[in-house]
């Protein structure tokens, strides 16, 4: 299972004590980059993430040799936590997505042609909300034209808000067959996000194993040090223990 990609952390970063506590779980077990997001936009009010002031916890896991990921909504977003993580560590690597809600074209250009400043940058993109070939290939075109070259582009699937038959209650609805066509179009590492799709642990358990099954190429999961006082998504983050039966990389 380590030849995938793997990302896992916290769905957002809360607290110094959080994250450090994820830090030491993630370098254990050599998770490629440990989600810190930062910027979380929420459907209704409510705490959105630390913003400017958690970037400081991004420089706290480079100092300490894990990758830090986070996932911005403006092109500025991405500069300052560039700036701040690359300079800390001539080896850390960085991970910056542009989420679902992120639908602005001009903001999807720009953010990737920050990114594509530096060789130690990565981009992932994940699909939009609602199902539609023509729009997920825009998103990805866009990027590609704002000059990130894609072997640092990475593509996430979270599924599709669910329209009719549901029957394990899936927070969002993956479409394999859609993916699977992406993929082999644009060429590009393609992974699964269990959590948004889940919506709770035993489904994130079943998604997550069956994604791998399906040769996705790696996993954005949702890990947490105490998910049950999590103060977003509660329901659908792992325990560390949890992620390691998932995939089983002790």
């Amino acid at each position: 299972m380590k030849s995938k990609i793997i990302i896992a952390g916290p769905c957002a970063a809360e607290s110094k004590e959080q994250i450090l506590a994820s830090v030491k779980e993630a370098k254990k077990r050599q998770v490629d980059f440990l989600r810190i997001s930062l910027w979380k936009p929420r459907t209704k009010p409510g705490f959105d993430g630390l913003k400017e002031e958690g970037i400081k916890l991004l420089v706290e896991a480079a100092k300490r040799g894990v990758n830090p990921s986070t996932e911005v909504i403006l092109p500025e977003h991405a500069q300052k936590v560039m700036n701040a993580v690359l300079n800390v560590n001539n080896k850390a690597k960085l991970l910056v997505w542009i989420g679902a809600r992120n639908q602005n074209h001009y903001v999807q250009q720009e953010i990737a042609r920050v990114a594509a400043k530096s060789d130690r940058v990565y981009l992932m993109v994940k699909n939009q909300p609602w199902p539609s070939l023509e729009h997920w290939e825009g998103i990805i075109e866009h990027v590609l034209h704002g000059g990130i070259p894609k072997k640092r582009l990475i593509l996430c699937h979270r599924g599709f808000l669910a329209n009719g038959h549901n029957p394990l209650g899936l927070r969002n609805v993956p479409d394999y067959n859609m993916t699977k066509i992406v993929k082999e179009k644009y060429k590009l590492s393609m992974l699964f996000d269990p959590s948004h799709t889940g919506g709770s642990v035993e489904n994130v358990m079943l998604l997550g194993k069956e994604a791998i099954n399906k040769g996705f190429d790696g996993l954005l999961v949702e890990v947490h040090p105490d998910p049950k006082n999590a103060m977003t998504d509660a329901k659908q983050q792992l325990t560390w223990e949890q992620f390691d039966t998932l995939v089983k990389l002790k």
